[in-house]
């Protein structure tokens, strides 16, 4: 698949999964034996996969969307760092439903192969999102 094609899919993916809530855009962009490497995903395969978009985010902020994308394709490498918002209306990371907008940020590492998202890791910065939450307090200004 060319570079672009997959970047297109990609980012279709992600439109469909969060604008949307079509768990059924998976079955087209993820392998069969996906595997993530993020704590959270309930095991490996699609079903796993769906499981965790639909029990963290769709129930948790099911308005998240992305407010920023960069994405970059290269070999059977995916990149994308993004830049996301939503609104904490149900539970979500242990927190019960708070109304506060969150923001947080992730970079997210795929293996394609195929032309689908076989293997992913990711590193996720919540820290915002971990105060607005209140599970973290900021830190004192000095002076």
């Amino acid at each position: 698949m060319a570079t672009g094609d997959m970047r297109q899919r990609f980012l279709d993916l992600r439109r469909a999964l969060y604008e949307q809530h079509d768990l059924s855009a998976v079955d087209d962009a993820i392998h069969p034996n996906f595997t993530s490497h993020n704590a959270l995903v309930p095991g490996q395969g699609i079903a796993a996969y769906k499981s965790f978009v639909q029990n963290l985010f769709f129930k948790g902020v099911p308005d998240l969307r992305p407010l920023s994308q960069q994405v970059v394709v290269e070999g059977d490498r995916l990149m994308a760092m993004t830049r996301w918002q939503a609104t904490h209306t149900g539970p979500f990371l242990g927190v019960a439903p708070t109304g506060k907008v969150l923001h947080f940020e992730t970079a997210d590492l795929y293996r394609i192969e195929d032309g689908l998202l076989r293997e992913h890791w990711d590193v996720v910065d919540r820290l915002d999102a971990s105060v607005a939450l209140g599970l973290l307090r900021p830190a004192e200004r000095a002076g």
